[in-house]
């Protein structure tokens, strides 16, 4: 930089509008770096603010990935609470290729919501507070699909959508991390869902 020309101009942004403008700027390093690039600095200079003006907002880098992972458990479970006039199994089903397809379109935030340590892994933090709501749609859709009894060889519902979330999960990442051990990884997907609607009913 050449000698006088003092720092890079910052685009001024509305008050009220500089809490989205840094999660957006927070979400873009996220989906191109990885977790390990959302720092305050490069928060602050995507959205092309102060850093303090990060600080001022989200108190910390914590607060900044509480509230990074809090839009994507909605982002989530806007994919997974689908339809409710549809027919129960076909809500289950859609539910749950919404939910890899979140995964495989935001790998990256996915990885935030349910890396090991994350902010959703804080008990009593907003993130856990969110994870829970998204879990409860998927209580309700395992319920919705044994007619509201108890499913056969659970103790309630709750038990078997966390069978149920554990499966998706588990094929998920291994999609994801390319280890799957056969090809034909959505042809692999649907025949688990089959497996699970046939055990809950």
């Amino acid at each position: 930089m050449s000698a006088g020309a003092g720092p890079p101009s910052r685009r001024r942004t509305a008050s009220d509008r500089l809490h989205a403008v840094l999660l957006d700027a927070a979400q873009d390093v996220l989906d191109r770096e990885g977790l390990c690039g959302v720092t305050v600095r490069a928060v602050a200079r995507e959205a092309e603010v102060a850093p303090m003006g990060v600080y001022n907002r989200f108190g910390s880098k914590e607060g900044l990935l509480v509230a990074l992972a809090v839009r994507a458990l909605n982002d989530l479970w806007l994919a997974v609470d689908v339809d409710r006039s549809s027919d129960p199994e076909r809500r289950f089903r859609q539910a749950c290729d919404g939910y890899r397809h979140f995964a495989l379109a935001h790998p990256r935030r996915y990885a935030l919501i349910f890396g090991g340590g994350g902010p959703v892994a804080r008990t009593g933090s907003e993130a856990s507070v969110y994870g829970h709501a998204v879990f409860e749609v998927l209580i309700e859709l395992v319920q919705d699909l044994v007619g509201r009894r108890t499913p056969e060889g659970f103790a309630d519902a709750g038990e078997a959508a966390q069978v149920v979330w554990t499966a998706l999960h588990g094929a998920v990442h291994l999609e994801l991390g390319g280890i799957g051990q056969v090809s034909g990884s959505q042809d692999t997907y649907r025949r688990l869902i089959d497996l699970l609607v046939r055990a809950l009913r």
